[in-house]
């Protein structure tokens, strides 16, 4: 089967630049310049997924009238069943009238009128029905159901303009890059300028005859190992390959050097029905067929997770605070130095992280320069209470901080540092599946430190029994799962006396 694109006749060639870009040179400086401006163009960070916001607005709804029904029925006993009827119907056509689906350029107005309205049926119906069933209760369903209107009135107008200030921002829609300056790359993105569901911050093309300096709109950014090191990789949550399914032996190349990447890689698989009035670039990219690599998290599991982590994070965090304060004196009194220190490390997609930790070292007096000196047995850099603190991990504890501002997880792969080295390598070049890692949140414990893979790695064979676990791990990741994870760790951590750590 031959591995020539196949070309769209009905469309410009791929190297057309776009009306907007008319007298962009073609020339290899003038590509350069624009690469150069391109990489300085910062792409919206922190997203947020509008499916897992949708149950996130859901959620708390549901929390406040759960609020209102008992206030209610402390104060009116048996007589609270009209807010009940309120409240029910004011969630159904919440549903029904898509308050709650969540768009990528979406107007605060329109979710308030939208909210307004469903809040009015609901409360007039209450109303009515206690006028054919009750009517001496007109009085209580009607300050019922003022009170329900004007809470979900304050609510949702907050939901709204919030809403409409994270789309400005580009935070709704996910960043995504497209691999194939072919015609089908250009028709997505036309058809996307419409309704803007996805940050396109890109295209990557190996072949420079083929690629223009900008295709629909969008900047030429390079080849598909600029895109591998590229400096906004870990912004990028979804990577597009628009090459043509007919180019299979091209398809199976660029799949083999992509599907190492945390982010999700799809295929466009069929484009010939593509419908540009009701499908958008994100139903395409989104169908199971398209997905090569990577997965998506449920919107509930998400959010499960992260109300684990801020609950027992919190809970921690409370409990931790008096032995943080007696280790904080005793590294004070025991070598000069800050109390805690900052490590870099990588986060989901590979973003960078600060994390914190309590010194346990002195400063290294012949540091590496771009690489991490890992601790060895008997180190000398380590400090009396050092060798304790790391003994028991609890130089670890104010990594609950960053668990609690959203950058770790209690549950997850340990971060790693961007250089770090197993047996003078680096420890990313060690192992193919080194990446997947970064698809989730790395933790304050995982499922391979309770499996003995602690502390630093010294041997190749070290490196993959660690990505084994981790890898395992995210196939497995439950809240069960994380739970039993926790129970171990302790035990785990106690029972070991053969990890440096």
């Amino acid at each position: 089967m031959s591995d020539r694109p196949h070309q769209n006749p009905s469309f410009s060639p791929a190297n057309d630049v776009s009306p907007g870009f008319a007298g962009l040179e073609m020339g290899r400086g003038r590509r350069d310049a624009d690469k150069s401006e391109d990489l300085r163009r910062v792409p919206p960070s922190n997203r947020i997924d509008r499916a897992t916001l949708s149950r996130a607005l859901q959620l708390v709804d549901l929390c406040v009238m759960a609020a209102l029904v008992i206030s209610a029925f402390m104060n009116f006993g048996a007589h609270f069943w009209p807010l009940l009827v309120f409240l029910g119907t004011a969630f159904v056509l919440f549903r029904a009238t898509g308050v709650y689906r969540i768009r990528a350029r979406q107007s605060a107005w329109r979710h308030l009128a939208t909210s307004i309205i469903s809040l009015g049926v609901a409360g007039t119906a209450s109303i009515l029905l206690v006028q054919f069933s009750d009517i001496l209760l007109s009085r209580e369903a009607a300050l019922q159901a003022g009170v329900g209107v004007a809470a979900f009135f304050v609510i949702h107008a907050v939901y709204a303009f919030f809403i409409e200030y994270w789309a400005s921002q580009g935070r709704l829609a996910a960043n995504a890059v497209v691999v194939g300056a072919t015609a089908n790359a250009r028709r997505l993105i036309e058809a996307n300028t419409r309704s803007r569901v996805l940050n396109i911050l890109g295209v990557f093309d190996d072949r420079r005859s083929r690629s223009p300096s900008a295709l629909a709109g969008t900047p030429y950014l390079g080849s598909v190992n600029d895109l591998v090191g590229w400096p906004y990789l870990h912004e990028v949550d979804r990577i597009i390959i628009t090459v043509t399914p007919h180019a299979v032996q091209r398809v199976q190349t660029l799949l083999s050097r992509l599907s190492a990447l945390p982010q999700p890689v799809c295929l466009i698989l069929d484009f010939e029905h593509f419908n540009t009035k009701n499908q958008s670039l994100k139903d395409i990219a989104n169908s199971p067929a398209a997905r090569l690599s990577g997965t998506s998290a449920s919107p509930g599991w998400v959010i499960a997770k992260r109300l684990q982590d801020l609950v027992i994070g919190t809970l921690m965090f409370t409990a931790a605070l008096p032995v943080m304060a007696v280790l904080a004196l005793l590294i004070r009194l025991d070598s000069p130095g800050p109390i805690l220190f900052r490590q870099k490390r990588e986060g989901f997609n590979g973003k960078p992280i600060e994390i914190l930790k309590f010194r346990s070292m002195r400063n290294d007096p012949l540091p590496d320069k771009g690489t991490v000196r890992q601790v060895e047995r008997d180190d000398p850099r380590v400090t009396r209470i050092g060798r304790f603190i790391r003994r028991t991990s609890l130089d670890e504890l104010p990594q609950l901080w960053n668990v609690l501002k959203g950058e770790m997880s209690l549950v997850g792969p340990r971060p790693h540092a961007p250089s770090m080295r197993t047996g003078g390598a680096l420890t990313s070049s060690l192992v193919a599946e080194y990446a997947h890692r970064h698809r989730v949140k790395p933790g304050l414990t995982g499922w391979a430190q309770v499996n003995g893979s602690r502390g630093p790695l010294h041997t190749p064979e070290a490196a993959r029994e660690r990505i084994r676990y981790d890898v395992e791990y995210i196939s497995r990741a439950s809240l069960w799962f994380d739970f039993w994870i926790m129970l171990r760790t302790g035990p785990a951590l106690l029972g070991d006396k053969i990890n440096v750590r």
